[in-house]
């Protein structure tokens, strides 16, 4: 897992009027994988579907698995290993949990299955740079 930490000093910028703090180079999230940030202490999973890229809360809702994991190779158990447990779906435009695949909305946060939702935050690209809004 690739972690990236923001802090107070971040740079930021303005985007239709709203303050975005900048959480990593867009080199630094593959397309189909995701990282983890802190943003003003919020833990955030910023997620690169296609070149697009979403930010969601980190922790699934269902028992807080770290879902910036989702394509790790191995996550947890050995028993439960696979090679693509868990993954970013850029054309229905979800990313499923690595532990147990509830699958999550990149822009809702919502999973349709339990009505249970993470939080989702406005994300955008600027300059090769990605920038969240919280």
């Amino acid at each position: 897992m690739t972690e990236t930490e923001t802090d107070t000093e971040a740079e930021t910028t303005t985007i239709d009027g709203d303050e975005y703090v900048a959480v990593a180079g867009t080199d630094e999230i593959p397309d189909g994988r995701g990282i983890a940030v802190d943003v003003g202490g919020i833990e955030v999973a910023v997620f690169n579907a296609d070149g697009e890229f979403y930010a969601i809360g980190n922790r699934c809702a269902h028992q807080r698995a770290p879902l910036c994991q989702a394509g790790s190779e191995k996550i947890n158990a050995d028993h439960t290993w696979t090679k693509t447990r868990g993954r970013v779906d850029a054309e229905e435009c979800t990313v499923s949990c690595p532990w147990h695949l509830w699958k999550f909305d990149l822009e809702t946060g919502l999973n349709e299955a339990s009505g249970k939702r993470v939080a989702s935050f406005d994300a955008a690209e600027r300059d090769g740079t990605v920038y969240v809004h919280i």
